[in-house]
């Protein structure tokens, strides 16, 4: 066996996408390979309490992550976070030195990894491959909605779309052209890897002639062994509404959640991923850091969450239709396909009012459809188990050289 072991490098500050790297990494390490992770933020005590070695690497402010996300133009790094990323990258590659680096929301390791040459695994959502098939909605959020209208923005969307792309690639262009490097067309190939794992499944995100070098894993979330649930908690024994809000949730969006259920005669379980809840809590609400699947989904109705991708394949998983209430455009345009299968409904955090929601509970728990089709859904992800999948797809690319270094 190759004694160089596998990195990982993604963002400590995002549950999500550190979450799903250890749930790949634990299934390497149980298959007899060395692994290291390379992350910085407030969720890496979650790499401490399952035994990773831990290399430091400069990360983004998640505030400032959040703004550009929210604002829906894809502004994450400047030249000199670009720089900054790099430097941090480049220096950590050359220090561990591994057969493989995976990346998990680090545009810029694509670049660093080249530099290095080292081969560099991409786990990233179809939405952001340039090979999903289906168009996107305009965001919300999106400013110059504001001036030309969702007719005329939805008219030039593909056009605005890859100005936007071209526009946030030239400071990664001008990193590759200082560096001796390749070109790329745009940013949405910078996200994109020698292997690309996909942690989807077609009959929710279809793709358009997609290369070989790009996979479908199935659904790709936390399981119950990665976060810090509670023995006993104290879950209700009988049907209550499961609210889970990530590590993204807005104070505007707890109120929001608050006021729309406090009226009703039913338990209300919320976890909130240790972010801070300032707003008094009503009296049916039931509050906790997190929770195990099992508990949170055996006598959940429905569940209400923000739209994030690994949340909304779990909730799936379960049979368990969906309220979902976007803050940014990502889970905008994954709830866009929640709502075209039937699977549950779709609402934006900035335009819904408390009487919305509580609405959209009543009808989807008067009906049957929503639930249907969500254990339909089941049916279909039944099939898969994404870290296993992507573990060995790791472990293939990493002792195949004629897999590396494929062009998107």
């Amino acid at each position: 066996m190759n004694s160089k072991p596998i990195l990982f490098i993604t963002d400590g500050n995002f549950l999500s996408h550190l979450l799903r790297c250890i749930e790949i990494a634990r299934v390497l390490r149980s298959m007899g390979e060395k692994v290291v992770f390379a992350a910085s933020g407030r969720y890496i005590k979650l790499l401490h309490s399952q035994g990773f070695t831990i290399h430091p690497v400069f990360t983004n402010d998640p505030d400032h992550t959040m703004k550009a996300t929210r604002a829906s133009m894809m502004k994450y790094y400047d030249q000199m976070l670009i720089v900054r990323s790099i430097f941090s990258e480049v220096e950590c590659l050359r220090t561990v030195n591994p057969k493989v680096v995976v990346g998990d929301f680090r545009w810029t390791l694509k670049i660093s990894a080249e530099y290095c040459g080292i081969p560099f695994v991409s786990i990233i959502n179809t939405l952001w491959t340039p090979y999903y098939g289906l168009r996107r909605s305009i965001p919300e959020q999106l400013h110059i909605r504001k001036f030309i209208g969702k007719k005329m923005c939805e008219l030039l969307g593909p056009w605005l779309k890859e100005k936007v792309l071209v526009k946030r690639g030239k400071p990664f262009m001008k990193m590759r052209n200082q560096l001796g490097i390749s070109p790329l067309k745009n940013l949405n190939h910078e996200m994109c890897g020698d292997l690309n794992l996909m942690p989807d499944i077609p009959e929710l995100f279809p793709t358009l002639n997609l290369p070989e070098h790009f996979k479908y894993i199935g659904p790709l979330y936390a399981g119950d062994t990665s976060l810090p649930v509670p023995d006993n908690p104290h879950v209700p024994d009988k049907p209550f509404i499961y609210i889970t809000l990530g590590s993204t949730a807005t104070p505007r969006l707890i109120s929001l959640l608050f006021k729309a259920f406090e009226s009703l005669d039913i338990p209300i379980v919320m976890t909130t991923g240790k972010q801070p809840v300032t707003h008094p809590v009503p009296n049916n609400f039931i509050l906790m850091d997190y929770l195990s699947a099992r508990q949170a989904y055996k006598n959940a109705q429905l569940v209400v969450c923000h739209g994030g991708h690994g949340t909304l394949y779990q909730a799936l998983s379960y049979g368990k239709p969906i309220i979902g209430i976007a803050t940014h455009n990502d889970q905008q345009w994954n709830l866009d396909r929640i709502q075209a299968e039937g699977l549950g409904l779709q609402f934006n955090e900035k335009t819904c009012t408390p009487e919305t929601l509580k609405n959209a509970y009543i009808n989807m728990v008067s009906g049957q459809s929503f639930a249907n089709n969500a254990i339909r859904f089941k049916t279909i992800l039944e099939h898969y188990d994404a870290p296993s999948i992507a573990a060995n797809e790791i472990i293939r690319f990493a002792h195949n050289p004629l897999m590396q270094y494929a062009t998107v």
